[in-house]
């Protein structure tokens, strides 16, 4: 029976696979990659930009028996995802999706449809007027009591990362319940942690990419995977060469001091420069806003007086994006990208990662630049939290959230490492879309009241 049953689902993939290529007969489409368990990579975006070294920013995969578009890039994207918004403002029907959003009823997995335009209108306008009315006070108001219970550890290590998902659950239950007491936050907190392992626990993801394994009456289409991942820590330049021998000698002892060289400085480079870009907002927010936490609040509606926070906020979400491959778009009907054909019904997976890293829109992509922004149109636009029909929602709030919390942190505290080194800034090897870092410690040394003048070092 076994045999039987494994001998079915053979044929089945295989009669499927055929009638898959039969509809897409007569199309150009975009390079397919071999294989079909790209989502065994450890760490996906990266993997799939590295394929854009053989096949260029567009490319097909499958994953398992489903056909995935990628994009890699800024172009590619926003082609699809501005000029193009109504092709591929979809969203594909997937088991998870379903259960997830209550049979895609709400605004980030349901498909494009006159009820879902008209929810993101609605609530469009009232993120929008309540970050005139209330939400900024709100935020103010969170950040400060989180900065005195921060006070209240200060000298001890504080793991900063939960702290900041703590607050910011904070924000969404009072937003949302109107209550931010402790039991909340932290049930609500729990639970999202949890949803998302569970989320991206491999079996779910064999449930929508298998359609064999699909619950009955779940819709199957193709995927189309766009944009990408993010690459590894922030790389420096290397050290000039410290002998001028001649190069043409091989000596293995000469490389390997030069490569320890290069990692020493490196090293030192980077902790100097993570001081350096600390003090300079410090002494922004001090001349701006006046010394202490307490006071002024932070200018959310005129970034222009805060400009170099508001580039560090950009360059972050630009390096380490939370959502480094954006939840998949599905074609309304047929369509192009950088001229090959998208037929209707396909999946499209913006892999925003892969946008902030290339190479023919970002100076050295791979490094921590903030005043790569503080040049008037320099730089594009971050797509951190998408763009397009589909951008999230919520990111004027998120914006506000991360202004906010950043400046009045940095007004109260000077972050330290909490054991003298300066944590690893590599994502988690691990499979699914969400970047995870590791976990880390920093010491909130307060800046007291005599903070240090411009100029002045601690």
């Amino acid at each position: 029976m076994l045999l039987l049953g494994v001998l079915l689902l053979t044929v089945l993939a295989g009669a499927r696979l055929l009638w898959g290529k039969w509809k897409l007969r007569g199309l150009h489409l975009p390079p397919l990659v071999p294989g079909c368990l790209h989502l065994l990579q450890p760490d996906l975006p990266l993997h799939l930009l590295g394929l854009t070294q053989k096949l260029g920013p567009i490319y097909r995969l499958r994953l398992g028996l489903q056909d995935v578009v990628v994009l890699n890039s800024k172009r590619t994207i926003e082609e699809a995802m501005v000029r193009k918004w109504v092709d591929f403002a979809g969203r594909p029907q997937t088991p998870s999706y379903k259960l997830v959003s209550l049979h895609h009823q709400d605004l980030s997995l349901g498909d494009y449809s006159l009820l879902w335009k008209a929810h993101k209108k609605l609530t469009r306008s009232a993120l929008l007027l309540g970050i005139r009315n209330s939400m900024e006070p709100l935020v103010e108001q969170l950040t400060q009591e989180f900065c005195e219970r921060m006070r209240a550890q200060a000298g001890t290590p504080v793991a900063i990362q939960k702290e900041f998902s703590l607050l910011t659950c904070a924000i969404i239950c009072h937003l949302t319940f109107g209550d931010k007491e402790d039991t909340l936050v932290h049930t609500f907190h729990d639970c999202v942690q949890d949803l998302m392992r569970t989320w991206e626990h491999w079996s779910i993801q064999m449930l929508d990419i298998i359609p064999f394994l699909r619950v009955r009456g779940a819709a199957q289409t193709p995927w189309v995977l766009g944009g990408v991942v993010q690459g590894e820590q922030a790389s420096l330049p290397a050290a000039a060469p410290f002998c001028p021998l001649p190069q043409f000698f091989p000596n293995p002892g000469l490389w390997r001091l030069k490569r320890a060289l290069e990692n020493r400085d490196q090293i030192v480079e980077k902790q100097l420069r993570q001081h350096k870009i600390q003090q300079r907002l410090q002494e922004e927010l001090d001349r701006e806003l006046g010394p202490g936490a307490s006071g002024s609040r932070v200018p959310y509606r005129d970034p222009t007086r805060l400009p170099l926070l508001s580039a560090t906020v950009a360059e972050v979400l630009r390096l380490r994006p939370v959502v480094p491959l954006a939840l998949p778009h599905c074609t309304t009907r047929p369509s192009s990208i950088s001229g090959y054909d998208i037929p209707k019904g396909m999946v499209v997976i913006p892999n925003l990662q892969g946008a902030h890293l290339d190479e023919t829109v970002w100076e050295r992509p791979h490094e921590f630049r903030p005043d790569r922004f503080l040049v008037p149109g320099a730089s594009p636009r971050v797509l951190a939290f998408g763009c397009g029909a589909r951008v999230c929602l919520g990111e004027p709030l998120a914006r506000l959230e991360l202004l906010v919390v950043l400046a009045q942190l940095l007004r109260a505290f000077t972050l330290m490492p909490a054991a003298g080194t300066l944590p690893s800034l590599r994502p988690r090897a691990r499979c699914g879309v969400n970047l995870s870092m590791q976990p880390f410690q920093v010491q909130l040394q307060p800046r007291g009241a005599g903070v240090l003048g411009r100029g002045q070092h601690p």
